[in-house]
Parts: C-alpha cells; structure tokens; sequence
C-alpha cells in the first residue's frame, strides 16, 4: 500500500485505524498478535469495532506498528 492511499483510508474513517496501520505495515492479524502478544481473535475484535482494546493492548500494538497509541482510536 501506498502512503497516499493509507491517509486516504485513514481520513476516509471506512476502516478501523488498526486495520489500515496493520496493512500499511504488512503484518496479517496473527502476526502482529503474536509479535504484541495479543490473540488474533482481539485484534479481528477491535478492527471489527466490537472492542475497544485495553490501553496495555493498546500500547503493546501501537510499539510493534510503529505508531502512537492515538493512531489506533476511533475519533
């Protein structure tokens, strides 16, 4: 993906942020949980909106994506 079309996704809120930074950064869901420590399902959750996630969560998949935590949460 194109840094063009990641802030596109990102302004255009179709996508959780999760999942676009996740995408942008090439990690499948399982491999950024096992690389954060959090289940694949948690993610799936968060991206799904189902979950908010825990700030520890948060944080621990914000460090692996490269990003501040802030970049993660629905505004």
């Amino acid at each position: 993906m194109e840094p063009a079309e990641m802030v596109a996704r990102l302004i255009a809120r179709e996508d959780h942020p999760l999942k676009v930074w996740r995408e942008y950064r090439g990690f499948t869901q399982e491999a950024l949980g096992s690389s954060a420590g959090v289940g694949k399902s948690y993610i799936g959750q968060i991206e799904a909106g189902n979950k908010v996630g825990s700030a520890q969560v948060l944080k621990a998949l914000a460090e692996e994506l490269q990003v501040d935590m802030e970049d993660l949460l629905l505004e």
